[in-house]
């Protein structure tokens, strides 16, 4: 029996909602007018697919590559975001050092996340929110 990995799955995945938004697209016939939409999303329903299938993998190389496709950006942007809302500009560090230190602890509480804790964006907001606040008042 060969069972597959939950990181090639999720790829599997992943490609196969491109083909279907591909085939819906294509199946439209009036042309939208105006500008098209931009997803701006950055923490979507793809990067909690992605931490879960990441906790799941057991080889370091497929969660590697899982990590720097699809949950290194929108922990960034998080933590960016975080930084610029709550204004935690009294560290002694530069602010993009910060953010990587916030990623960093966020890579260490990445496999305590499971599915029932809620969704993965609120999870990691309020963890990375307060390392932040903890990390600002020492």
């Amino acid at each position: 029996m060969n069972k597959k990995s939950p990181v090639n799955l999720f790829y599997e995945q992943i490609e196969h909602n491109r083909v279907q938004a591909q085939l819906s697209a294509s199946m439209e016939t009036k042309p939208k007018r105006g500008r098209p939409r931009k997803n701006k999303l950055y923490f979507t329903q793809d990067t909690e697919n992605a931490i879960i299938a990441y906790n799941q993998e057991s080889d370091n190389a497929l969660r590697n590559k899982v990590f720097n496709d699809y949950i290194h950006k929108p922990l960034f942007k998080m933590a960016e975001n975080l930084i610029h809302r709550y204004k935690f500009y009294h560290f002694d560090a530069a602010t993009k050092d910060v953010q990587h230190e916030v990623i960093a602890f966020l890579l260490e509480k990445l496999p305590k996340y499971t599915q029932d804790k809620g969704k993965a964006f609120s999870y990691f907001s309020i963890v990375a929110k307060n390392y932040s606040i903890q990390n600002n008042n020492k």
